[in-house]
């Protein structure tokens, strides 16, 4: 077995994955820590998502790391934040502790700031509190955990405007009480 470092990683394209492979390169990104270095996810691209210690801050934060360097997140004004998701666009998802540690919120990480996705919310969805992100697809979609009348509910967000790229009208949609 060969052991990699996480400046070595590149992303793999899908034909050199074949199905009758055997093995796997191991990549070590360090010590395992749950909530202080944890990894979550990764795109075609190579971009991870995941919380760490910010050694700026020393807050447990979100980050983003591409070609072996990491970068923090920020919150949404509190003491902690946590990326679950990122898509091939570099959009990420997460949670992260408001203002005075009030409330736990859902965000939307794009072009460099995190987006309370309470502040995103048509007008229509009144009463709705969405406390975290769980997975963002490459339209923009949004798997999330809203609560609406004191009940936790899974809920898909649709953003508006489709992203210009990959957008498919054909595509078939995840059907649900729409809100």
């Amino acid at each position: 077995m060969k052991t990699m470092t996480a400046e070595a990683v590149k992303p793999a394209r899908a034909s050199q994955a074949l199905v009758g492979d055997a093995g796997y390169e191991v990549v070590d990104f360090g010590p395992f820590d749950n909530n202080r270095n944890r990894l979550s996810a990764m795109n075609d691209r190579g971009q991870m998502v995941g919380v760490s210690i910010n050694p700026a801050s020393g807050r447990i934060e979100a980050f983003l790391e591409a070609e072996g360097k990491r970068e923090p997140m920020g919150t949404l004004g509190g003491s902690f934040s946590i990326a679950h998701d990122i898509n091939n666009h570099g959009e990420v998802v997460g949670g992260s502790l408001t203002e005075g540690d009030e409330n736990f919120h859902g965000f939307v990480y794009r072009q460099n700031r995190l987006h309370d996705l309470n502040d995103l919310l048509e007008p229509g969805a009144a009463g709705w509190e969405l406390i975290q992100a769980l997975a963002i697809n490459n339209h923009g979609e949004i798997v999330a955990i809203g609560s609406q009348g004191g009940q936790d509910r899974i809920v898909l967000l649709r953003p508006k405007t489709q992203h210009k790229r990959g957008a498919n009208r054909l595509r078939r949609r995840p059907q649900g009480k729409h809100i």
